[in-house]
Formats: C-alpha cells, structure tokens, sequence
C-alpha cells in the first residue's frame, strides 16, 4: 500500500503536517510513501485530479485509490484512516 501526499511550500497546513506524517511514517512504515509538490509536479495533479485545496492524502492499495483527504488533519484523524487501511474497512 502506499500514501501518495500532495502539498505545497506556501501552504501552511502542509508545513504543519510535515511533523505529523513524519511521526506517522517511523510508526507505520509498511507504507510506502510517496510526496509530490502541487506547483512542480503538474502531471501528477492531473492525474490525480487534485483541485485547488492542498494537502491531499491519497491512499492507493493495489493501483486503485481506496480514499482521500483532503486539507489539513490532525494526527487522530490520520491514523484513524491508516488503522482502517490497514484492517480493510475501507
């Protein structure tokens, strides 16, 4: 499974979360983890279709996208998803 995560350098929920996912990231590692920049990966944007609202989160397992979150979320509410990642309740 992996964690694709799109920000950018002026938005500041991203640069809050950096913090967060790196804590996220050393306790669940079985993920792979896959960071993007809004402004300078064009193409991925549009692959992903991400709108105008960073930081998107995509979570991918088995090349199909399973869930997104979209904005700034607090460390409950990622690990939240990641545990419901991890057990197939999404």
């Amino acid at each position: 499974m992996k964690i694709v995560r799109i920000s950018a350098v002026w938005c500041s929920g991203c640069l809050v979360m950096k913090k967060t996912w790196k804590e996220l990231q050393e306790k669940y590692s079985d993920f792979e983890y896959i960071d993007y920049d809004y402004d300078m990966d064009e193409d991925i944007v549009k692959t992903y279709n991400v709108g105008d609202i960073v930081p998107i989160n995509i979570f991918i397992k088995d090349g199909k996208e399973i869930t997104r979150l979209i904005g700034e979320k607090s460390k409950e509410e990622l690990e939240e998803v990641i545990k419901k990642v991890i057990n197939n309740e999404i």
